[in-house]
């Protein structure tokens, strides 16, 4: 009887636990903070405000990362006006994966600095593990099976066979990319910046992988 009884509370706690480890984190977003300056400057950022239910660890470790992101453009938004410069900054952010494994935030952001006539803009993704509120690389959240799809040949063979029109100049990538996010599918997709392998007018070059996480 004690064993049926052990067995079964086993069994609810590993049920409880399992539930638990899948409840997607909270996510506040559409609250940005806004700095102007007489000479026009201007910085704007939409700031993530996470929770995860039951893990205050794992939420003030991903509240942090992002207020010192925010920190570090408020930084260069600053330095811009004691050069006397004039800057216009903006940075964004959006859920494109939350299972309550992973939850995966996409940066999108643009620094104008002076007269210039175009923004050097960027995209970046943010993977967290749930569980812990640590980053996590892509090399941790794909499938054993799916390996040979991420070397740098299989990965250049996606960049080339791409919609995107290339730089002349890239011959390929040397190194494995590290700037990725995962799809509302959990499907890995890696960003590429402007000039990183393509000229300023095609853009961010966004590779879907076509392979889930585990």
């Amino acid at each position: 009887m004690k064993k049926k009884f052990a067995a079964a509370l086993c069994a609810c706690l590993l049920v409880g636990t399992v539930a638990f480890a899948t409840v997607p984190a909270s996510v506040e977003l559409g609250q940005p903070v806004s700095y102007t300056s007489e000479n026009g400057s201007s910085l704007s950022i939409d700031r993530p405000v996470v929770s995860i239910e039951g893990n205050e660890e794992a939420t003030q470790k991903i509240n942090v990362y992002f207020a010192a992101e925010a920190d570090k453009a408020y930084a260069f938004y600053q330095n811009q006006l004691e050069k006397g410069g004039v800057v216009t900054q903006k940075k964004t952010y959006s859920v494109s994966y939350n299972d309550g494994r992973y939850l995966s935030i996409i940066e999108e952001g643009s620094v104008r600095l002076g007269k210039e006539k175009f923004p050097t803009y960027w995209k970046t993704g943010h993977t967290f593990d749930v569980a812990t509120g640590e980053l996590v690389p892509w090399q941790n959240v794909i499938q054993p099976k799916d390996s040979k799809a991420f070397t740098v040949k299989s990965i250049n063979q996606r960049l080339f066979l791409s919609k995107y029109k290339l730089s002349q100049y890239f011959d390929g990538l040397t190194e494995l990319p590290k700037n990725y996010y995962l799809d509302k599918s959990g499907t890995v997709h890696f960003l590429f910046g402007l000039y990183e392998v393509a000229p300023y007018g095609t853009g961010i070059v966004d590779i879907d992988m076509g392979k889930k996480v585990r």
